[in-house]
Formats: C-alpha cells, sequence, structure tokens
C-alpha cells in the first residue's frame, strides 16, 4: 500500500503543478470545483482526512503504552493516506498562491515521506520529516479552514 500511496501522491503533485501552469482550473469542466457549497464539503473531507491521521497517530501513542499493536492503526494510517491525494484534486485541481501553494505540497510532501517509512533505516532516516510536514500541514490547514471560516 505504501508504494501505491507514494504513486497516487506524486501523480497527484504532477497534475497540480500542470493545471497550474496551464491554468486548467479556468476550463468550464472544472467550474464546479469554484462552487462555494463543493469547496465548502470537500475541504470539510480534505480536513477530515488530516484530523483522522492524526486521531490514529495519537491513538497509536496512547494505546501502544497500553500493550496494543500498531499494525492495525498503521493501515488505516495508510489507507486515509491513499484518499488524501485524490480528496486534495476534488478540493483544487490546481495549486493556489501563497499558503494555498504550500498547503497542498506539504501534505503531499509528508505523504510521500511516509510512504518511504518501510524497514528500521528508513524509518530513522524519514520519519523527521514526515512529522515536521505533517505538523506543518495541520497548522495551515487550522489556518486555511479558520480563514474561509471567518471572512466567507
Amino acid at each position: 500500500m505504501r508504494a501505491a500511496s507514494r504513486y497516487l501522491i506524486w501523480i497527484t503533485a504532477s497534475v497540480m503543478l500542470l493545471a497550474w501552469i496551464l491554468n486548467l482550473d479556468q476550463l468550464e469542466a472544472l467550474s464546479f470545483q469554484k462552487d462555494r457549497d463543493f469547496r465548502n464539503i470537500s475541504g470539510i473531507i480534505v480536513m477530515a482526512l488530516i484530523l483522522f491521521q492524526w486521531s490514529l497517530t495519537l491513538g497509536r501513542t496512547v494505546f501502544q503504552r497500553s500493550g496494543s499493536q500498531w499494525g492495525k492503526w498503521s493501515d488505516w494510517h495508510i489507507r486515509a493516506s491513499l484518499l488524501l491525494p485524490f480528496s486534495v484534486l476534488a478540493h483544487s485541481i490546481s495549486i493556489g498562491w501563497g499558503l494555498l501553494a504550500i498547503l497542498p505540497l506539504t501534505l503531499l510532501a509528508s505523504g510521500h515521506f511516509g510512504s518511504m517509512l518501510e524497514g528500521e533505516p528508513n524509518i530513522k532516516k524519514y520519519l523527521p520529516y514526515h512529522i515536521g510536514l505533517s505538523v506543518a500541514t495541520l497548522v495551515m490547514a487550522l489556518v486555511h479552514a479558520t480563514t474561509v471560516l471567518l471572512f466567507n
């Protein structure tokens, strides 16, 4: 599943960058993405997946101390990572400007490093990047959601 996640992340990043360069978000076929209700619903889905990922991580930390195994938690964490690229594309096919450019790219970079976490050497090497980018993604997503709620 990790390799599939990595491929989806790279495809999503490529599509978003290409759409941004070619202004594909201006196509009539993608005008539904500009609808406020659609943006709100798709944004809620993206935020829910991010929060779900964090709840799994925090749950693992709590329950691992009580003897529970991380395997089941990890599988759900990876499954959610397979959905995130699709939800990001549904929310906006193109990267934006400023925070709206950094946020999806940071989320995808976090997923990329997360997909590399197989084997002890790779875990030691890539886990700090995955965690740092995950924290940055959460903070930026909360800032973005707050901005949308306050100014829309």
